[in-house]
């Protein structure tokens, strides 16, 4: 199990091949599936793709998200689409224990990231796409200082509706700023 970034309560890990199981059981929560733009089952053939892509770093550095004192899977985080010669990358965070959720969990896991994209893989820039009905989403990212850039009008299509997908970023220097802001 490969230990990476963690806190007191939190720790963010390299995938193993022994995670998929769990993994699979958490991702076949439709609910939050929903919320997160999955719209096909988890097939043991998709688990396994996604392994793979877990294990290479060139475009895509991926993470479970683990509590400390239990060693339970609770969610997953990561940059993909990292494209260095543009210093960007996409972000993702996914908190698929409901049980988790309201607990500053997601704050500290993003805010682990996000020091980690900046100022250990130097990108200048980091985007994340979250669907419009995802109310809380858009608040957290908000909260946390990315900027709405612009909106894929129906991008999204889900339970027989099209949502628009808001497209937001946060680029170094007003991560800086926001780290500044904070001390």
């Amino acid at each position: 199990m490969g230990m990476y970034l963690e806190n007191k309560t939190i720790r963010l890990r390299t995938v193993d091949r022994g995670d998929l199981k769990a993994l699979s059981l958490m991702m076949s929560n439709t609910d939050i599936a929903r919320l997160s733009g999955e719209v096909y089952p988890i097939t043991e053939q998709a688990m396994e793709e996604f392994y793979e892509k877990a294990q290479k770093t060139d475009e895509r550095i991926w993470f479970l998200i683990e509590t400390i004192s239990s060693n339970k899977i609770i969610g997953e985080t990561g940059f993909l689409r990292i494209f260095m010669p543009w210093r960007t990358a996409d972000y993702s965070l996914i908190i698929w224990e409901k049980d988790y959720w309201g607990k500053g969990i997601g704050t500290a896991v993003a805010n682990m990231m996000l020091d980690y994209g900046f100022n250990y893989l130097n990108l200048h820039r980091v985007a994340i796409g979250v669907v419009e009905c995802n109310k809380r989403a858009i608040r957290f990212w908000k909260n946390m200082g990315f900027l709405e850039e612009g909106k894929q009008v129906d991008g999204f299509f889900s339970q027989g509706k099209y949502s628009d997908f808001v497209m937001m970023r946060m680029l170094e220097d007003e991560y800086r700023k926001g780290q500044k802001d904070r001390e």
